[in-house]
């Protein structure tokens, strides 16, 4: 009898830790091919505080019906630009701004009837913070390396800006801006990925959703 509880305190045991060690990344960064996107912009006539030029970034599709995409206020600039967007694969196509919000740094861009078909739509966590420790991924497009996941942790949250931001370890770096941050748990989309402390050893931001 002793034998026989002991046998099953170790399999429980043993299958949680099991368990705990189960990674979803994998899965979460497959999902996410199906509704990150590329965004260019270029920008001809700054508004005071903007820069003239070219450059790009990351959005996430987050109403499919619409075609509305996700992404940074400074992805696709509070000046007036040309916005394009590509999908995996695909070729740039324009597309049209339809909120912009320099402050929470936020924007949402139309993506073209004609480039719809076979993109998904991410599934968003607005409810809960995560936790410290929370094991997330970041989605973009770092340096031109096309669709490249990075992974990290919840580091805390900061208000040392005007708004809360939460701050990862996760690497992010040029062309990440406006890519998911992503639950590695559920695979659900908990934040846009947004800034880092240049020089800093993996200190990063993302606005929450």
């Amino acid at each position: 009898m002793k034998k026989t509880t002991l046998a099953a305190l170790l399999y429980t045991a043993f299958s949680g830790s099991a368990h705990a060690l189960i990674d979803n990344s994998e899965t979460a960064f497959k999902a996410a091919l199906g509704y990150t996107v590329q965004i260019r912009t270029a920008v001809t006539t700054p508004l005071e505080g903007d820069s003239k030029g070219t450059s790009r970034g990351a959005g996430f599709v987050v109403d499919l019906e619409r075609g509305w995409i996700m992404t940074n206020a400074h992805v696709v600039s509070r000046s007036p630009s040309r916005v394009e967007v590509a999908l995996r694969n695909g070729e740039y196509a324009e597309a049209e701004k339809i909120y912009v919000d320099p402050l929470l740094d936020l924007a949402i861009i139309r993506l073209p009837q004609s480039q719809r078909a076979g993109v998904t739509q991410a599934s968003l966590e607005c409810r809960d913070t995560p936790a410290v420790g929370h094991t997330v991924g970041a989605f973009g497009h770092p340096w031109n390396f096309s669709y490249t996941g990075t992974r990290g942790i919840i580091s805390g949250v900061t208000s040392r800006t005007s708004f809360e931001l939460l701050q990862t370890d996760a690497p992010i770096n040029g062309g990440n801006s406006g890519g998911p941050l992503i639950s590695m748990e559920t695979g659900r989309v908990i934040g846009i990925n947004t800034a880092q402390i240049r020089g800093s050893q993996n200190t990063n931001f993302a606005v929450s959703m």
